[in-house]
């Protein structure tokens, strides 16, 4: 479907095609005065026959001052609408007064070709289905030769728009591209669409999300702030901003799966680490120097946990892990492990014995500062050197984790070293001989592999044997825990009421989950 024909005025032209950068020497009074044709004259006599409502350009030439002027008195005798010249000594005060005083625009443009120009503007006046195309094929070109990255992406499309172009946030911020300030709702409406021109220096905004998950709304925005023009631009523009956003969201979604690739690659990576610490395997230690681990170094590890955070929002929040991490000046490697994330920062020497004690305070913040985002916990480890001592240190961090979590509520960090009496309940996790009573008590749960028992009873201890927390946490009815504990009573035979059922039963829940133990 077309758009409708709409008259094109001389301020419409000033923003578009050849007469981009032009500046507007007189007549400002006449912008506003719409263009019926596009015609070229480079005599005087020429000038005298031009038609109505034309927009005329002078060939470049040097013309003399008083032919310019009548040149002038002759295109706005017969209806002429505006005077388009080249740069020369010819533009001095008689002109762009006499100009002022007809009320006719004088542009000074920088053109070679009077004919060519011509043609373009012409196009915009009466063929802008054909100015369309132009622009949608010039952009699809450039985008591939380009591999469509938002940054010539945006470029090509500002460039074939006369426009700026950005790439924007959710909340407005802009990521690439020209500096744009948004209306306020502009992003409340998550289809594409355009926001109307406020004022004369602006025209229409144009916005069309650019979305990886359909589930959580639009990951990222194209936008494109336009110069004043008819409808027939702002049409053009929404189809090239719908090209643009198709070709950034293949860039994102390449990406995406770049990082994942990558992302698994350090976690298996640092699990065949973690098995041979002592003689890591040659293709083990390549791809860590390959990753910028220093294996050889001194490390201090950590081990952060969230609690109760979904599956598929694990990699957006190791994305703002790693950011926050950065922000408190804790440079390092953070890698998925298991329930949660290994991180550790590497050093050529031996640090200080209260260095590991020094990361506590920064992690805390960075954690603080994500609380919006999901409860998070940790621990640190002791400093250790080479590939033994970096498994040691971030198994201390994840017994400390462990323990971390059954603290008050305000503690999300715990060093190794402030547990006391409790590292001697983690060390009994990680026995193999209470690991195997541990699968033998819940061996009928997984059995079953019905993880909302399992998620049940584990919330159901961890929240004091409180019906009416855990439903709060896992976001059920009371009566569903009532329900799903009963059950697990069950078919453990046990009695959660009885401290001694009840403690039994969490040690092995505990162990399964942070030992390292796994159901048989």
């Amino acid at each position: 479907m077309t758009s409708p024909w709409q008259p094109v005025t001389v301020r419409v032209l000033c923003g578009l095609e050849g007469l981009v950068g032009a500046h507007l020497a007189a007549g400002q009074a006449g912008l506003d005065a719409e263009v019926h044709s596009i015609e070229v004259v480079s005599t005087l006599a020429s000038a005298e026959s031009v038609t109505s409502g034309a927009l005329v350009i002078a060939a470049p030439g040097e013309t003399e001052l008083v032919v310019l002027d009548m040149m002038l008195s002759a295109v706005r005798a017969a209806g002429a609408v505006g005077f388009v010249v080249t740069k020369g000594p010819h533009l001095i005060g008689s002109a762009t007064r006499l100009a002022d005083k007809l009320g006719m625009p004088l542009l000074v443009a920088t053109f070679k070709d009077p004919l060519q120009l011509a043609r373009q503007l012409d196009r915009v006046v009466h063929a802008p289905e054909l100015v369309r195309a132009d622009v949608l094929s010039q952009l699809g070109r450039q985008m591939r030769r380009r591999h469509a990255e938002p940054g010539p992406v945006l470029e090509t499309l500002a460039r074939m728009l006369s426009a700026r172009a950005s790439l924007v946030c959710p909340v407005g911020t802009v990521l690439a591209g020209s500096t744009l300030e948004l209306p306020d709702g502009a992003l409340a409406d998550p289809s594409p669409h355009t926001v109307p021109g406020a004022g004369s220096r602006d025209g229409d905004l144009v916005l069309v999300p650019v979305v990886l998950d359909s589930q959580a709304g639009p990951d990222v925005w194209v936008a494109v702030q336009l110069p004043p023009g008819p409808t027939t631009w702002t049409t053009t523009a929404e189809q090239a901003a719908m090209l643009a956003a198709a070709a950034i969201t293949g860039w994102a979604a390449r990406r995406r799966l770049e990082g994942e690739r990558e992302l698994h690659e350090r976690r298996d990576l640092l699990s065949e680490l973690l098995k041979k610490p002592s003689h890591p395997d040659r293709e083990v230690t390549e791809g860590g120097l390959k990753l910028g681990w220093q294996v050889h170094g001194w490390h201090i590890g950590a081990h952060l946990r969230s609690m109760g955070m979904p599956g598929d929002r694990r990699r957006r929040m190791a994305d703002l892990l790693n950011a926050a991490l950065s922000e408190q000046g804790l440079s390092g490697h953070l890698v998925e492990r298991g329930e949660g994330w290994a991180f550790w920062v590497t050093s050529d020497r031996e640090p200080a014995r209260a260095s590991s004690r020094d990361i506590v305070k920064p992690l805390r913040a960075a954690l603080t500062s994500l609380s919006d985002e999901a409860p998070l916990i940790a621990g640190v480890g002791r400093p250790r050197e080479g590939p033994e001592g970096l498994a040691r240190t971030l198994t201390e961090a994840r017994q400390a984790c462990l323990l971390a979590g059954t603290r008050a509520r305000g503690v999300r960090v715990a060093h190794i070293d402030e547990l006391d009496l409790q590292q001697l309940l983690a060390d009994w996790y990680s026995q193999e001989s209470f690991q195997t009573y541990a699968r033998q008590i819940l061996k009928p749960l997984y059995d079953r592999d019905d993880m909302e028992l399992i998620r049940t009873v584990e919330a159901y201890l961890e929240h004091e044997s409180s019906a009416s927390s855990t439903a709060a946490y896992l976001g059920v009815h009371r009566n569903t825990v009532a329900e799903r504990i009963a059950r697990v009573e069950s078919l453990l035979d046990v009695n959660l009421a009885l401290p001694d059922h009840r403690l039994v039963v969490q040690l092995a829940c505990r162990t399964l989950r942070f030992g390292g133990g796994q159901a048989s």
